[in-house]
Order: structure tokens, then C-alpha cells, then sequence
């Protein structure tokens, strides 16, 4: 069993030591901070290699002219509100807030 540091095993995965660094310290790869240091086991990593070959493979099933169902799918707005208050709902609401129910504004002029 041979273990590696994060730049042999960052080459091993083809990912730069950052991006090895944050995959490790979120627990998405095997590995182990011994002190300052990440250590990696080669064996424990090829598997994880083999896991996720094998998990895409499976899940991407192959067809043969397939369209792509992004391109005719409506798109619908997301977050926010499409709800507009009525004028009794607004007036319920300043009532309950304490505020002025009128709905006209006040007019000032400046000097």
C-alpha cells in the first residue's frame, strides 16, 4: 500500500492540488490530514477513479438521435412574486401596520 501527497495524488486524478485540496477537506475524496499534510492511499483513490467511471457510465445510457430536450422546453421565471396586492388588501395590511391608509400621496412643494 503506498500513500501520496497532494501534488502526486492531484497528478494522479489530473486536477490541480487546490481543486484536490477542496475536494478532500468537503470529503468527496478518500484521504486523511495527518497533522498539516493531506495523504492519500494510491489504491483507495484508483477505486474512487473506478467508482465514478463506472456510476457515469451507467447512468448516461447511450441513444441514438436523441434531441436535446433544454432547447424545446419553455422556461419559467424563477424567485420573486407574480402577487399584486388589491387596494383592500393594501389598506388591510397599512391598518394592521399602523400605517396611513390613504392611497394618495401627500403633495409638499419646496421653497
Amino acid at each position: 500500500m503506498s500513500t501520496l501527497d497532494i501534488t502526486a495524488a492531484a497528478v494522479l486524478l489530473k486536477v490541480h492540488p487546490k481543486t484536490l485540496q477542496t475536494l478532500a477537506r468537503r470529503g468527496l475524496v478518500p484521504s486523511c490530514k495527518v497533522g498539516r499534510a493531506w495523504v492519500f492511499v494510491e489504491s483507495l483513490l484508483l477505486d474512487y477513479l473506478r467508482a465514478r467511471s463506472v456510476a457515469r457510465y451507467v447512468a448516461t445510457p447511450i441513444e441514438e438521435d436523441s434531441e436535446c430536450p433544454s432547447t424545446s422546453a419553455r422556461i419559467r421565471p424563477i424567485g420573486g412574486s407574480s402577487f399584486l396586492p388589491s387596494a383592500a388588501s393594501r389598506s388591510l395590511y397599512s391598518k394592521a401596520l399602523g400605517l396611513p391608509t390613504s392611497d394618495k400621496r401627500n403633495k409638499s412643494t419646496t421653497v
